[in-house]
């Protein structure tokens, strides 16, 4: 008898066609009780197929009346009304193109449709869509004398689509928006419930009226789980899925489930610690029992990379990078492009802090595999000013260089990466003061030392810095599952520095049981060259 496959909903963000089609679901419905008695408007900030748009499209069936569809869920167990309420339901992401006329050709036609829907006048002799949109709204009103519920789900597509055009262009686009977005707050008294989703963060943008009174629940508490997977949720929904993997690969379970971790898991939207897998590449991964890179894969980033494109991005800022909630909310420019990366999903929170004045900082970092592998395949070539060919190739062979042990090939191959690093990064010449000097190594020191940290982050290896251990901090160390290099820099030195440093203050102690082979490797920097002058290293 043929076994029974799961049916992995790819793509699919219609929660009736979810339901009626079998598909697998995570039941997100507890969410939707909390949202419609939390506010009337809200707003939530996702990164591209997070299930933002599921979660729009379950409201949507709830304001409906589908109760059948409910069948078996949190909110079919707990719901008792089931009211039905007329649903204008917006996806900005049906539209494409950079051009105002085409965003406004847009609208009108998405209004039409309801206005037919609900027989009330059709109105193509207002020219003014936000004015169109008021009246369909008090003529459903007034036809149905039920309130309506407004959803708009990638509010921010025409937005994103015309980043990188001339001022005019950008306004013109937010012109047409702003008409549209204001309305659902000016025609209160007929509204249910209101709910907006996008990436770009709700405050960043002048496009709705009066935008307090939206709700942004991007970083909420009680909503951190609300798109995604939650581990949890991994072992009661995935159990099968999990199994295949284990057959197919010859794994353990625990190693699968490690592995999955690893490489999809670790995105963190508010101060709880609550962590989520994200889902699209969690579903491929599951239908095709194999750890792709879907999400990078499926044009999420393609705003990404237009726009770093043109950016002053330092990558270096990502050691060890605090930043406070309204820079993680702030509008993308080209001169800071952290907040692209953290609400494209590229960065998330690591953890947080508050200073005395009671001002929370965020630590923001790389979320998982997924994404180290494509800062490797967009970011780091136009950081290096390399073509993508070309650089894939460097990348492929330093990984199994790493892999087979051979110390000079990755060591020549990080050096000539580094010889493509633009020179800014180093710092400015000039001439130093005697009080500057020990400043200014130190400073040419940690830039080396953050390079070659980040490198081994994109490569997705093991790895970390300034190890403390008995006698004192390792530079780094590197592992894979056959080697250990133990790594000490110097600027302007000798290898023999080096190595006598970690054998005086046994930086090799802690693997001296290991079963991998362990080599200890001194490396120097040269504060004149601006790359690695020389290198030497012996096995354990």
């Amino acid at each position: 008898m043929e076994e029974k496959r799961v049916r992995y909903p790819i793509g699919e963000h219609d929660f009736g066609e979810l339901r009626r089609g079998g598909f697998l679901y995570v039941d997100k419905t507890q969410y939707i009780y909390k949202l419609i008695n939390d506010s009337k408007f809200l707003f939530l900030g996702r990164p591209r197929r997070f299930g933002k748009s599921l979660l729009l499209s379950t409201l949507d069936y709830f304001f409906r009346g589908e109760k059948d569809l409910f069948k078996d869920t949190w909110l079919g167990k707990h719901e008792k009304e089931w009211k039905k309420y007329p649903v204008l339901h917006f996806d900005m992401s049906r539209t494409s193109g950079t051009k105002a006329e085409t965003m406004n050709k847009f609208l009108h036609g998405r209004v039409e449709a309801f206005e037919k829907k609900f027989g009330v006048d059709i109105r193509n002799d207002i020219n003014d869509i936000g004015d169109r949109f008021s009246t369909m709204i008090e003529n459903i009103y007034e036809k149905t004398n039920q309130q309506v519920v407004i959803l708009i789900d990638e509010y921010d597509n025409g937005i994103l689509e015309t980043l990188d055009l001339p001022k005019q262009e950008k306004e013109d686009m937010n012109n047409v928006l702003r008409a549209f977005y204001k309305q659902p707050k000016a025609m209160t008294r007929f509204v249910k419930f209101c709910m907006v989703t996008g990436v770009a963060r709700f405050g960043s943008y002048t496009l709705f009226s009066g935008p307090n009174n939206y709700k942004d629940i991007s970083m909420t508490q009680e909503y951190a789980a609300c798109c995604g997977v939650t581990q949890e949720e991994l072992l009661t929904y995935f159990e099968d899925g999990i199994e295949k993997f284990c057959k197919e690969n010859d794994w353990s379970r625990e190693n699968t489930i490690k592995i999955l971790k690893e490489k999809y898991d670790s995105y963190r939207f508010t101060r709880s610690n609550v962590l989520v897998y994200n889902p699209f590449s969690l579903l491929r991964a599951f239908d095709e029992t194999d750890l792709g890179d879907y999400w990078i894969k499926s044009g999420t980033s393609k705003v990404f990379a237009k726009y770093m494109s043109v950016s002053d991005f330092d990558l270096l800022q990502l050691q060890d990078l605090w930043v406070t909630q309204r820079r993680m909310e702030g509008m993308y420019s080209k001169e800071d492009s952290i907040p692209l990366l953290f609400q494209t999903g590229y960065l998330t929170i690591k953890s947080f802090k508050k200073d005395e004045e009671g001002e929370v900082e965020y630590q923001l970092g790389l979320p998982n595999g997924e994404v180290r592998n494509a800062l490797v395949e967009q970011l780091m070539p136009i950081y290096m000013g390399v073509d993508n060919t070309e650089f894939d190739d460097r990348y492929r062979s330093l990984k199994i260089m790493f892999r087979k042990g051979d110390v000079p090939g990755w060591i020549n191959q990080i050096k000539s990466m580094i010889g493509d690093i633009p020179y800014h990064l180093f710092g400015k010449k000039g001439k130093k003061s005697k009080d500057t000097q020990d400043t200014s190594i130190a400073a040419f020191e940690r830039t080396y030392h953050i390079i070659v940290h980040t490198i081994f982050e994109m490569l997705n290896l093991n790895s970390r810095s300034e190890i403390s251990v008995s006698g004192g901090r390792i530079d780094m160390v590197a592992c894979t599952n056959r080697f250990v290099y133990v790594m000490e820099f110097k600027l302007d030195g000798t290898t023999d520095e080096a190595l006598k440093q970690i054998d005086e203050k046994d930086y090799m102690m802690p693997w001296c049981a290991d079963h991998r082979k362990v080599y200890k490797i001194g490396i120097v920097f040269s504060s004149k060259t601006h790359n690695i002058s020389a290198f030497d290293y012996e096995p354990k």
